[in-house]
C-alpha cells in the first residue's frame, strides 16, 4: 500500500521542474548540437587538403581555400523546433568543388576529409554534446 506524502513548498518544486523544463528546449538543443558540430568543424579542417596550386583551368583559388572555406551551418529544412537541431559541417560557395576533392571524379582521385573526420571525431563530438545538456541541467537545478 502506497503511503501518503506532502509536499512542504509546491511553489519551489514547480519552480524547479520550469527550470529543469528549460534543459530540453530549442536552446539547449542548440547549444549541445552546436557543440558537437564544433568537434566535428576543427577536425575537419584540419584534414582537409590544402593543395599546392594555386589556379587550375583559368579558375584562380589559392592553396587552402578549401581549408579556408568550411563552416558550421544550421540546416532549417532537417531540423524540427524543439526537438532536433540539425547543423552541417560543410564549406562555403567559394569552394564548390570540396565535393571533387571528398569524392573523386573520373579524373582525379578522392581524398576524402568529412566522413574521415567526422568517423574520428563522433564519440568526442557526442561528449561535447552531453556536456553541453549535464552543464545546463546543473545549473537549473541551482536555479541560474
Amino acid at each position: 500500500m502506497a503511503s501518503a506524502f506532502e509536499i512542504a513548498n509546491p511553489a519551489a518544486l514547480t519552480d524547479y521542474l520550469d527550470r529543469l523544463e528549460t534543459v530540453g528546449g530549442e536552446s539547449a538543443l542548440r547549444q549541445a548540437a552546436v557543440a558537437g558540430a564544433r568537434v566535428i568543424f576543427n577536425e575537419v579542417k584540419l584534414r582537409a587538403p590544402a593543395g599546392t596550386s594555386s589556379a587550375r583551368k583559368g579558375q584562380a583559388h589559392a592553396a587552402g581555400t578549401l581549408r579556408d572555406a568550411m563552416l558550421i551551418a544550421y540546416d532549417r529544412e532537417a531540423s524540427v523546433d524543439g526537438h532536433l537541431a540539425m547543423y552541417l559541417v560543410t564549406w562555403s560557395k567559394e569552394a564548390f568543388y570540396g565535393r571533387f576533392v571528398e569524392f573523386g571524379t573520373s579524373k582525379m582521385a578522392a581524398q576524402p576529409f568529412l566522413r574521415p573526420g567526422y568517423e574520428a571525431k563522433k564519440g568526442e563530438a557526442a561528449r561535447a554534446m552531453m556536456d553541453v545538456i549535464e552543464k545546463l541541467a546543473r545549473e537549473a537545478a541551482r536555479g541560474q
